[in-house]
């Protein structure tokens, strides 16, 4: 560290060369104890070797994709840097599938941790890389107003992990944007829609010969592959009668992993062979008898907290049956014992029907989600899992309320929205809560003069970044009329 001497310097000198010196060594210990945008950029290193999206030249939906998730990550650790409370926000990345070349994985990322150190640490851990190097590192204390210049680390505009000072931009207008990429988006529309035909057939078939009750896919998966999905399903019963009758009346789902959510619903993985498909299959008479304990288990933790809704998260990739039996076993078992020994608090009503609890996995947090959802994790303790709902009762049937006014809103403006701009699809991005998607249809109706002759016949999609996919269809964020830097 650099260190001026004060007694080879002129008094006035000497004073201020003493200043800098303890300037000098006040800054020497926060970098030592915080975690500084270096130390940031060397643990989160191999998952941009992951993600990046120069890796995904080739794919240009999962490029797209990769990149506006980047950026929700970056100002999600920004804030909390910051020493803020940003809100919970769930990601998708594409990854490069290892045991099969050519082929693309989705993983999803629940950004619920609340420091940086623990949101690296957790990026680390879902994406299955070493975290030895966070672990390493010194307890960060709270520096609120320490700016982090997080296009050290990833900047979308700059060649890959070129290290390059931040540049103010300015974001672009939406109706110049129209104008400028309509033109190529509805040339793709025009070469994907025999391939939209296709899958709406494949759809069709399948539905009818198997009497699905659904038949849908996770959000962002490309025409292409979703065909190949639905073409593979359907030789797989083609060639594997059998398994007809155990898919009967059943609702299907395309999403990153295969097995059968909570609900009973068979979750197929667009990245696995129709062979793990048909192993899963055969094997849904021995998931059905868990699915049968679920209501049960659901039933004894509402009943140990005073009639509370037991329920699921809004917004939430499919959760497996095997995953969700063991994390309601874990809670059941822990509220016995807390009966057994405590009483509720005085305050508590009688009744706490009008609450809603979505029990997680072990390693999630304790909090509420911006629907107003309890999202408790299996392995919190009793007592605090009480106290957090004796200081957020209020807060949470309030948050209930107004979701549900909002998402009745946004339902009706959804509609009006399409019919005024003639719009083929109008959908938006599971990131993007009903309150934004609320405030952007607004503004999307009072501009719909403008905007109607560009959009006739499009297919849009409200996200967080604008893009032009391949199949044609357009992405615009939800906050498009904002203009900032």
């Amino acid at each position: 560290m650099l260190t001026l001497h004060c007694y080879s310097l002129p008094n006035k000198w000497s004073l201020l060369a003493c200043r800098v010196n303890q300037l000098l060594k006040n800054e020497w210990k926060i970098q030592v104890r915080t975690l500084s945008s270096a130390q940031v950029a060397t643990a989160l290193r191999p998952f941009y070797f992951l993600v990046h999206p120069d890796l995904f030249g080739q794919y240009p939906r999962a490029q797209h994709i990769n990149d506006a998730s980047l950026k929700v990550l970056n100002s999600h650790l920004d804030s909390l840097i910051r020493d803020q409370k940003p809100s919970p926000v769930s990601l998708q990345f594409y990854v490069k599938n290892k045991k099969a070349q050519g082929m693309l994985s989705m993983v999803g990322l629940e950004l619920n941790k609340t420091t940086a150190r623990a949101t690296v640490h957790g990026i680390l851990s879902d994406f299955d890389l070493p975290t030895k190097y966070v672990d390493n590192l010194p307890e960060p204390p709270k520096h609120p107003d320490r700016k982090i210049n997080w296009h050290r680390y990833y900047d979308p505009t700059s060649d890959f992990f070129r290290d390059q000072p931040a540049t103010h931009r300015r974001r672009q207008d939406l109706y110049s944007w129209l104008v400028k990429n309509m033109g190529e988006a509805e040339r793709r529309l025009a070469v994907s829609e025999p391939v939209r035909r296709d899958i709406m057939r494949l759809r069709h078939s399948l539905m009818s010969e198997l009497s699905l009750t659904k038949l849908t896919w996770q959000r962002g998966l490309g025409t292409t592959h979703l065909r190949g999905c639905l073409q593979g399903l359907t030789a797989l019963t083609d060639h594997h009668v059998e398994i007809k009758d155990l898919l009967k009346g059943r609702a299907v789902h395309f999403g990153n992993e295969t097995g059968v959510s909570f609900d009973g619903n068979v979750v197929l993985s667009t990245s696995e062979v129709r062979n793990q498909w048909l192993q899963m299959i055969c094997k849904l008479p021995e998931q059905d008898a868990l699915i049968q304990r679920i209501p049960d288990m659901q039933k004894a933790v509402s009943i140990a907290l005073r009639g509370i809704q037991v329920t699921h998260r809004e917004y939430q990739p499919y959760v497996l049956v095997d995953n969700y039996i063991g994390h309601l076993r874990r809670l059941v078992t822990a509220l016995g014992d807390y009966r057994g020994r405590d009483a509720f608090p005085s305050s508590w009503p009688s009744s706490l029907t009008e609450l809603q609890l979505v029990v997680e996995s072990a390693a999630g947090p304790l909090m509420l989600s911006p629907t107003g959802q309890i999202l408790a994790p299996s392995s919190c303790p009793p007592w605090l899992l009480v106290n957090f709902i004796t200081e957020n009762m209020d807060q949470a049937k309030q948050m209930i309320t107004s979701y549900e006014r909002i998402r009745g809103q946004e339902k009706v403006l959804h509609r009006r929205c399409q019919q005024m701009l003639g719009l083929d699809l109008l959908d938006k991005d599971d990131a993007v809560l009903p309150a934004m998607m609320l405030e952007c249809l607004g503004h999307l109706e009072n501009e719909a003069h403008r905007f109607a002759p560009l959009l006739s016949g499009a297919r849009v999609w409200i996200t967080h970044y604008y893009a032009v996919m391949l199949d044609g269809e357009i992405c615009i964020p939800w906050d498009w009329d904002k203009e900032t830097l």
